[in-house]
């Protein structure tokens, strides 16, 4: 019978398939449901669909200053999508993986979004002065360093996480040092986008194979 993709890793004996070591548990209570997962999957989507409506309103926002709040208010959207996102991945890594090596680094990645998304409507100043200039910059290396530190600690996760885990530990490690190196950091938002389908990809996994499990 043809395995199932959605499935956890297992492993094969004698034709059997046997349950691995990082397979949900039916017997364990989990912080986090399907439903937690499956909607962790749909804010990584729409925190694609929203960004280059926030670039948009930005830049229009510069001739129309009627553009400026509803620009701000995208942005604190997206991120509050992107800190449930990454709360719940903190989760998953804990209690599906047993792996808390990464915990400081995504405490750190959730912090350095709330702060960059305070800081935004002064970065984003009609009239751009040196201060919001080297703010901006020391937002991007920031970012960009905690990323790196965060794709550093991913790569060293065990569990596969339905084979995720290797690309979302690239991912994060290319979006850090693009957005890190500041010319390069349009290439970090495209890397980006690519990073939230593979953690969709891996959350829709995750709620299939919990529900399952919890059937």
């Amino acid at each position: 019978m043809e395995r199932n993709p959605y499935a956890p890793p297992t492993a094969e004996v004698d034709g059997v398939e046997e349950p691995s070591a990082f397979d949900f548990s039916s017997t364990l209570d989990y912080s986090f449901s399907p439903k937690h997962l499956w909607w962790a999957g749909v804010c990584c989507i729409l925190g694609v669909i929203l960004m280059p409506l926030y670039f948009a309103l930005i830049y229009f926002a510069q001739t129309i200053p009627a553009l400026k709040l509803p620009s701000i208010a995208t942005l604190y959207v997206m991120s509050a999508l992107s800190i449930y996102v990454y709360l719940i991945f903190k989760r998953l890594l804990n209690q599906k993986s047993g792996y808390r090596a990464a915990n400081l680094a995504i405490s750190l990645y959730i912090v350095a979004t709330i702060i960059s998304t305070l800081t935004a409507p002064f970065n984003n100043a009609t009239e751009a002065s040196m201060v919001n200039t080297l703010l901006s910059i020391g937002e991007l290396v920031l970012f960009g360093a905690i990323a790196i530190y965060l794709g550093i600690k991913l790569l060293r996760c065990e569990d596969p996480l339905f084979g995720q885990t290797k690309l979302i530990a690239y991912l994060t490690l290319g979006m850090g040092i693009t957005i890190a190196s500041v010319i390069l950091v349009l290439f970090g938002f495209l890397i980006s986008v690519a990073l939230s389908f593979a953690m969709a990809i891996l959350f829709f996994r995750a709620s299939k194979a919990l529900e399952k499990a919890q059937a």
